[in-house]
């Protein structure tokens, strides 16, 4: 009879383990793993792997956000950016801050880009893990054509702004105006975003870059501090101590 109580309770208490989590889910409401968050990023500017033409600079964004329902909000951040002879490109990627805040930025991320092996290594803040992966950079880049936008989406025109001296260097400007149109799936309403350019030819970059999109808001991109001479070769080396990870295989 001992026995028989034993095995019941054995049994019990198995089905207990087993049946543990779901008995509590009423209790706990654990339904879902944590939620990982929503990150935003925006693009600022390109540097393209142009051999013969070093430097190094500062790029700084100004973002000034504006939310439904009235009220703005002003991000700032600062990041390094270089290119050697060889045309590899460095850049750092770093948080934002709220206009006034004058604590360190936190860098979230390095990059180089060699297009000699057609490689960008992306690093974490930490510098203890580093992505190898296939670069596509172009050193001459094509613009679309104004006019159009593929499949009657909207319109793009394209004005000359004329040339000016932008940090010491001549800059060409450009302003364009994309007009997208609503469509059934997508966008609900025609939306027009203005973006103005000033191009240094010597450089290959754009030294300031203004976006208005009344969906991001006003974003301004301006590049300082440039200098001219090729950049600390250590920019260009990967940590010594991180773990280098190549995800340029494709699964089979």
């Amino acid at each position: 009879m001992g026995e028989i109580v034993m095995r019941r309770m054995s049994v019990l208490l198995t089905a207990c383990l087993l049946l543990g989590p779901r008995a509590t889910l009423g209790q706990n409401q654990v339904v879902h793993a944590p939620d990982g968050g929503t990150q935003e990023t925006i693009a600022s500017i390109t540097v393209p792997p142009l051999a013969g033409a070093p430097f190094s600079a500062t790029v700084n964004t100004e973002w000034t956000r504006s939310f439904e329902g009235g009220g703005t909000v002003v991000l700032r951040n600062h990041r390094l950016i270089a290119r050697d002879r060889v045309g590899r490109v460095f850049q750092e990627r770093r948080s934002f801050a709220t206009d006034g805040d004058q604590r360190p930025l936190r860098l979230t991320q390095s990059e180089i880009a060699d297009p000699q092996t057609h490689t960008i290594a992306i690093c974490d803040g930490s510098a203890r893990v580093c992505d190898i992966r296939i670069y596509r950079g172009n050193a001459i880049v094509s613009l679309p054509p104004a006019g159009p936008l593929p499949n009657g989406s909207g319109f793009l025109t394209r004005d000359d702004l004329g040339r000016r001296i932008v940090n010491g260097f001549e800059a060409i400007g450009t302003r364009e105006v994309q007009t997208t149109e609503p469509t059934p799936t997508g966008v609900d309403r025609a939306v027009s975003v203005t973006k103005e350019f000033w191009y240094s030819p010597q450089l290959g970059i754009n030294l300031i870059t203004k976006r208005s999109d009344p969906r991001g808001g006003m974003q301004l991109f301006t590049v300082t501090d440039i200098n001219l001479a090729d950049p600390d070769v250590a920019l260009f080396s990967l940590p010594k101590a991180a773990q280098i990870v190549d995800r340029r295989a494709r699964p089979r």
